[in-house]
């Protein structure tokens, strides 16, 4: 009678369990993330010839809403939804990420990510701006993956390269090729059948210490940029991130990329079709690319600063060129729930003989209500 109690009691404790586990798995985290921008610069020439801060305007930049859980044991969801600024009138609510992500229980230790997703092209382009330590988007990543970045509907699959003690990821992915078109300027209306993209990154994850590591990445995407040509184009990204934590309260993080681009092109950059000795169109080999590279110092856990280069050309022809440096501040109190960051960014573009400068201030607000923290140390 005593064993048939215990067992009666033993199989309402199991069933509050799978209870408190089903109940955990259909409520998913849920985060909501504003960014505000407060933004001057002295790109607008005055009558005399010489320039002047303008006034200071507020923006909505975004609001990321994050639905994230665990659907089982194997398997999690991550949907981000974004409203998305500066004309407050007229904002919509958008779909900015939606997937399904197989952890385990596939053979050869497989993860397949399904939905549409920020693809794992480089560093930079898997975080959402709020991630970043600085306010503005690195150049060549906005002149070359367009600025929402690659983020595309696909299927990527990722496993585990056997490389002894070194921690070594391979990632590749079929991609619808959506937003290579958009990144491009174009949007297609050809009708034709949609042109996929594919993508791969190879990244090594070395430890040099007992506080520093090491993190290398080599990538290659390819798509069809031009869809009334049809003209193909190839990417190829080198990335690194070296960071070094001595303490909870303290840490260095050095980072960059490089990105080289290849690519058939019907015209320039500034839309002119290109012709042969005789004036008929042809098409041309275009090589150009870009880099960032930047340095953040995290002191006293809340504070951080940096400094970041940027140098890019443009996709379509190395006769425009833009170079500059961005100057960075953060300050993230209360746990990082609420993130107020400074940056001064100097800018010079080369387009067609000219020269053109322009220096911009921006103070950006934001914070997080939510597990999904509005800046991650």
């Amino acid at each position: 009678m005593r064993l048939h109690h215990a067992g009666a009691v033993s199989a309402l404790v199991l069933l509050a369990g799978a209870e408190t586990v089903a109940q955990t798995t259909i409520n998913p985290d849920i985060t909501v993330i504003p960014r505000f921008l407060v933004v001057t610069d002295d790109g607008q020439k005055l009558d005399e010839g010489t320039r002047e801060f303008s006034t200071p305007d507020l923006q909505f930049q975004e609001m990321e809403i994050g639905l994230q859980g665990y659907l089982n044991p194997y398997a999690r969801a991550d949907i981000f939804l974004a409203v998305k600024g500066p004309d407050l009138e007229s904002i919509s609510l958008g779909l900015e990420e939606a997937y399904l992500t197989i952890l385990r229980g596939l053979p050869l230790d497989l993860n397949v990510r399904l939905g549409k997703y920020r693809v794992e092209f480089g560093k930079l382009n898997m975080l959402h701006p709020h991630a970043w330590p600085f306010v503005s988007q690195p150049l060549v990543q906005g002149r070359f993956l367009g600025e929402e970045g690659l983020n595309d509907l696909g299927v990527s699959l990722s496993t585990l390269v056997p490389t002894g003690e070194v921690y070594t990821k391979l990632t590749l992915d079929l991609l619808r090729g959506a937003s290579v078109t958009e990144a491009a300027g174009m949007e297609d209306t050809t009708d034709g059948a949609m042109p996929y993209a594919a993508s791969g990154r190879l990244s090594s994850f070395f430890t040099l210490g007992s506080s520093t590591d090491l993190e290398v990445g080599l990538s290659a995407l390819t798509g069809i940029h031009d869809p009334y040509a049809h003209e193909r184009f190839w990417y190829g990204n080198l990335d690194f991130k070296l960071k070094t934590r001595p303490d909870s309260y303290t840490s260095l993080t050095v980072q960059g990329e490089f990105l080289v681009n290849t690519r058939s092109a019907a015209a320039s950059s500034a839309g002119e079709p290109f012709l042969d000795g005789e004036g008929n169109p042809e098409s041309r080999r275009i090589t150009t690319g870009g880099a960032y590279l930047f340095a953040d110092y995290q002191f006293e856990k809340i504070f951080d600063v940096g400094a970041r280069l940027d140098w890019s050309e443009s996709p379509t022809g190395a006769d425009e060129r833009t170079r500059g440096f961005a100057l960075f501040f953060g300050y993230y109190p209360v746990e990082e729930t609420v993130g107020l960051r400074l940056e001064y960014q100097h800018l010079l573009t080369e387009s067609a003989g000219t020269t053109q400068s322009v220096n911009v201030i921006g103070l950006q607000v934001m914070f997080s209500l939510g597990p999904h923290r509005a800046h991650a140390f």
